[in-house]
């Protein structure tokens, strides 16, 4: 398998923030909660903030950038821990369209047609459908550019 196309895209600065503040409270009530003006923490406390404090780290770093990439093989896109492939012979159709109005938030979600997006900023996309009717949205910075590369290859 050897890589076609690849773009990526951070995810939007807002959601970054949150991930990084809700980083460093935990990490200050760990080691000092003084700081906080909170009391000292039991030993069970500590060990369970550290677990949460590194599922937001895993959580962080899977869903800081969207990549998506058109492969010998046909297309893969998704963050992180979260990738789906999609071997060409199962694409049915790939077209442009906007997240704007059909999914609420970032991350993944799902539409309100039941389309499961992939959303790192609102804007335009690729809505890709399986030939077995599955649904996929992905926001892209270039889709135009994406979609010549997939139909230049006969994916579709």
């Amino acid at each position: 398998m050897y890589i076609i196309h690849e773009q990526r895209q951070k995810s939007n600065p807002i959601i970054t923030s949150i991930y990084i503040i809700t980083f460093i409270v935990l990490l200050l009530v760990i080691i000092n909660p003084s700081f906080l003006k909170l009391p000292d923490l039991p030993k069970v406390s500590r060990i369970v903030l550290i677990v949460v404090l590194l599922v937001d780290i895993v959580f962080f770093r899977s869903l800081y950038e969207l990549k998506f990439r058109v492969t010998s093989e046909g297309l893969e896109f998704g963050y992180g821990l979260f990738k789906n492939k999609v071997v060409k012979e199962n694409i049915g159709s790939v077209l442009i369209d906007s997240s704007k109005g059909n999914f609420f938030g970032y991350g993944i979600r799902f539409g309100k047609d039941k389309t499961i997006g992939f959303i790192a900023r609102s804007g335009s996309g690729l809505r890709i459908i399986f030939k077995d009717q599955r649904r996929f949205f992905v926001t892209m910075n270039n889709p135009e550019e994406a979609l010549n590369i997939i139909k230049q290859n006969n994916y579709v």
